[in-house]
């Protein structure tokens, strides 16, 4: 049976693996992924939570590629959509091998949508199959009004993320322009954080936007040049 289709269409950004994942040292949650989607019975879903900005939208995107990779059906559903859904779109998702809600403190005011999650955690279960949640505070901070569902979300493999420090961000920063075959230098990243403010994606989309303009203009990254291209931009 195939699972009613309701969903927003992801689309996963191609260089947020389980690889590429940045941590100062290893992540444990990074390996619980791995072994949880190559052997799922038995274990517990995984709950993920921190402030925005720390990766486990990252680690959501990277489990679903991941699967993909590994030839299994996977779903990601955002929840801070859920105005725009109804509850039923969590029917049948149980016969995929991964399902993944992201944001799921959107949901603290509705109880509708509180009940069918743990009906679908319990499904998930039941089948055996991989369940991976994110969130910005533990289960108990997250206001919910179904004490089952907490309950069901305490008893979850859990891991926090923590927020990259400024020196983090900027070796992060640089790692994703290498990848894209782009020299970045450190006093241009140091400038890019200190005058967007902005999370990684953003920032990596500005990357893009600036690999394109040294393209066509013939110019290398440097700080007057990107202060000209982003001027073109405000």
């Amino acid at each position: 049976m195939q699972p009613t289709q309701f969903t927003l269409p992801v689309t996963l950004p191609e260089d947020e693996t389980l690889d590429s994942f940045y941590s100062s040292t290893p992540h444990p949650a990074v390996d619980y992924i791995r072994h949880y989607l190559a052997e799922p019975a038995g274990k517990a879903p995984l709950y993920l939570f921190g402030a925005s900005g720390c990766g486990k939208s990252h680690l959501l995107y990277a489990a679903c590629v991941q699967a993909q990779e590994m030839g299994l059906t996977s779903q990601l559903l955002a929840l801070e959509h859920v105005q725009q859904l109804d509850a039923r779109v969590l029917d049948d998702l149980e016969h995929l091998d991964l399902v993944c809600l992201d944001n799921i403190q959107a949901i603290a005011g509705d109880l509708s949508w509180q009940t069918a999650v743990f009906d679908l955690y319990n499904r998930m279960a039941e089948q055996g199959k991989c369940l991976i949640i994110v969130a910005n505070e533990p289960p108990m901070q997250l206001g919910f009004r179904l004490a089952d569902l907490v309950s069901r979300l305490q008893a979850c493999t859990s891991f926090q993320l923590r927020l990259l420090s400024d020196s983090e961000k900027q070796r992060l920063l640089q790692l994703k322009a290498h990848v894209r075959g782009i020299e970045l230098p450190s006093e241009v990243a140091r400038y890019l954080l200190n005058r967007q403010q902005r999370d990684i994606r953003a920032l990596v989309a500005i990357l893009d936007q600036l690999d394109q303009a040294s393209i066509v203009h013939q110019r290398k990254i440097t700080i007057p040049f990107v202060k000209t291209v982003l001027a073109d931009d405000d």
